[in-house]
């Protein structure tokens, strides 16, 4: 039987890391990461640098700050006082407590880690970036993109006007039948998504993908599963297609094992129109399982039935259009 292979291009956007750790030890040895305690304070810095551990002296008080580089010294602008920073997944928390031209001195309030290693992910949800979503080398990607893509994936996408610039761009390589999937995988996208979805769908076709892994260190672990679900539901309500994302059958894929929780989570995954796994050594065990799952679970149910209350997410996006229309009216 012939299938039609369908390729996917993933444009990334501007990434959010720590810049390289190598400091320089005995032996000609280099350190790839600092050690991370809480309480400590730590420069966030502009300019380039190695890193730097804090010192501490035998009672446990710092005397001495340690330091870290980024890769993308624009988000020292962006980022204030009392703002998170999250490193690792989420998995070493910190808040801003001052800043100058060059650096945001941090300070750690929770390590689920006691290394922060060499080029780690940040995360900022409190932080309105000024950053393109399309970085330089991803225009200059494009046009091989649309000769031999048939859906581009648009990573940092936050805003409807990131949604319009793409559009344009495609525009100017003639592809205006390209596939669009809108990656929402920060807190911000997901505030915006309602507009996305409008300006996305003067362009079609187009998806979302539900990325949460990023999303759910932005908005927290709490709310996660919450908020995976109200995209579902305003994509279903705009008849958008949704990919189901990050760590699906995740251990199976890796040890050849299941969990029960990633079972669970498949049978959640229905409800989109696609479920996305990651690579494995045990990857084909894991599209058969994943098979035979939907196989079942499409039997018992058509998408979702819910009491589609309304959605903050929804009400927060209407209540400028409100006020424009009807000043007195309280959503």
């Amino acid at each position: 039987m012939n299938h039609k292979i369908i390729i996917y291009m993933d444009l990334s956007g501007p990434k959010l890391r720590i810049a390289p750790i190598a400091i320089s030890r005995k032996k000609n040895k280099v350190k790839n990461s600092i050690t991370i305690r809480d309480g400590e304070h730590l420069w966030l810095k502009k300019t380039e640098s190695r890193g730097k551990a804090s010192k501490f002296n035998k009672h446990g008080v710092q005397t001495k700050i340690g330091e870290i580089g980024v890769l993308l010294p624009e988000i020292i602008d962006d980022v204030q006082i009392n703002h998170r920073v999250l490193f690792d997944d989420g998995m070493i928390e910190s808040v801003v407590v001052s800043k100058t031209a060059d650096s945001a001195t941090l300070r750690i309030t929770k390590c689920y880690k006691s290394k922060l290693a060499s080029e780690k992910g940040i995360n900022l949800p409190d932080t309105k970036l000024n950053l393109p979503a399309l970085t330089e080398r991803d225009i200059e990607n494009l046009p091989f993109v649309c000769e031999y893509a048939d859906i581009v994936g648009y990573s940092f996408v936050r805003t409807a006007s990131d949604v319009s610039f793409l559009q344009k761009q495609l525009n100017i390589h003639n592809a205006k039948d390209i596939g669009v999937v809108y990656k929402i995988e920060n807190k911000e996208a997901f505030e915006n998504l309602p507009f996305i979805l409008l300006e996305g769908m003067k362009s079609a076709p187009m998806g979302v993908m539900i990325a949460r892994g990023d999303l759910a260190v932005e908005i927290g672990f709490e709310r996660s599963s919450e908020v995976q679900n109200e995209i579902l539901w305003l994509c279903e309500a705009a008849h958008v297609p949704v990919i189901w994302a990050t760590q699906v059958l995740e251990n199976l894929a890796k040890t050849g094992i299941p969990t029960r929780a990633e079972i669970s989570d498949v049978v959640q995954g229905v409800h989109a129109e696609c479920i996305m796994l990651n690579k494995g050594p045990f990857i084909n065990d894991a599209v058969v399982l994943l098979k035979n799952i939907l196989g079942r679970m499409e039997a018992h149910s058509f998408k979702k039935k819910n009491a589609f209350r309304a959605l903050h997410v929804a009400q927060n996006a209407l209540k400028p259009l409100l006020g424009i229309i009807n000043p007195s009216h309280d959503v």
